[in-house]
């Protein structure tokens, strides 16, 4: 009885990892990803119709035993496909599943009778996946196997010249949807993220910008490892967008940028953002607080080796604020407050 119950629930369990494999790979961005998880879906799309079709009026040569097995064999290599972890699977081996999904499409064929009405929509279900899915070209590369796919079966039985011939539109038919899909989907993929660019980044400096910052600093603060924040503020930005123009101060902004970007620490994920205005905050991951106090010194004076337009240094005071295990926005407000601390301390010095 306890052999069965555990049985029993690891079969459940079984299911419920399955379940979410499947589930996080259809929520996926990652382009292996999804063209894993589509072709594996097509595959057991295209197996449930194949049992349709056994219902349906049949040619002659027809056999059913063939193509249930044949029907069952792409269901089942369907509903694993679509679990595998493709975003560490080698591309070869997803690219590989065209050649094998085009050769159980010519068994279909034998099996089926060679019913062109019937098995085309199979080869065009192949490069609808590759059109939709992988890059130019490789719908292309996989015209040999076509060829092989489509004439094996129609010689095996001893079709006609003409039906052989019959390549000669299909091929181009199928090549040319999956090319024109694949061009179409790489210009909209290209558009979908230079609209993330824009969306995640600062226009003028190309920094991430706050919502990035906020939601890397969320993650890092509810892990257990110490996180720091240096938030700098520029002295003097006012007088320099006021004496010398916006341009001018345009310019500073992106100076501040660039030392950002170089003073991130090798071997580190540091994430330098510009919050708003002259404010820019650089996230340190792994750090204490007295290793941060050193990356900010070092800012300081890298800043103070820049200049305006008209020669001004630009200067900057940096707060800090560290520890682990801490609420988000306190710890940016922290940073903040520190910052304004040491900017009253050099007005005063």
């Amino acid at each position: 009885m306890k052999a069965q119950t555990a049985a029993a629930a690891a079969d459940h369990s079984g299911v419920k990892w399955y379940v979410r494999r499947i589930l996080a790979n259809a929520r996926a961005d990652d382009s292996a990803v999804v063209s894993g998880f589509t072709v594996g879906l097509f595959f057991t799309l295209c197996g449930l119709y194949t049992f349709v079709t056994i219902l349906l009026p049949t040619p002659p040569g027809f056999r059913t035993g063939w193509v249930s097995a044949i029907a069952m064999t792409a269901v089942v290599f369907g509903l694993v496909v679509m679990a595998l972890p493709w975003d560490v699977v080698p591309r070869l081996v997803r690219l590989a599943i065209a050649p094998s999904a085009m050769t159980l499409i010519a068994l279909h064929n034998i099996a089926a009778g060679t019913d062109g009405f019937r098995y085309g929509m199979f080869f065009f279900m192949v490069f609808l996946w590759l059109g939709l899915c992988e890059p130019r070209g490789i719908s292309l590369a996989m015209g040999p196997f076509l060829a092989a796919a489509y004439l094996v079966p129609l010689a095996a039985d001893g079709a006609s010249d003409s039906d052989l011939s019959s390549l000669s539109y299909t091929m181009p038919l199928y090549l040319t949807v999956g090319e024109v899909l694949a061009w179409r989907t790489q210009r909209l993929r290209r558009l979908q993220n230079r609209l993330q660019q824009l969306a995640d980044h600062d226009a003028l400096t190309g920094l991430p910008n706050r919502a990035v910052f906020a939601a890397a600093l969320r993650r890092h603060c509810v892990s257990p490892d110490p996180v720091a924040v240096l938030f700098l503020d520029l002295d003097g930005f006012k007088q320099i967008n006021d004496r010398l123009g916006h341009a001018a101060g345009d310019e500073v902004l992106v100076t501040v940028a660039e030392v950002l970007r170089g003073h991130t620490r090798a071997g580190y994920a540091d994430l330098p953002c510009r919050l708003a205005g002259d404010e820019f905050v650089l996230l340190l991951p792994n750090t204490g607080p007295d290793e941060a106090r050193m990356v900010a010194d070092r800012l300081v004076q890298l800043l103070a080796a820049e200049h305006a337009a008209d020669g001004t240094p630009i200067r900057g005071s940096v707060g800090v604020a560290a520890g682990r295990g801490l609420d988000a926005a306190a710890l940016l407000a922290s940073a903040d407050e520190a910052m304004y601390a040491a900017k009253q301390s050099r007005r005063a010095a």
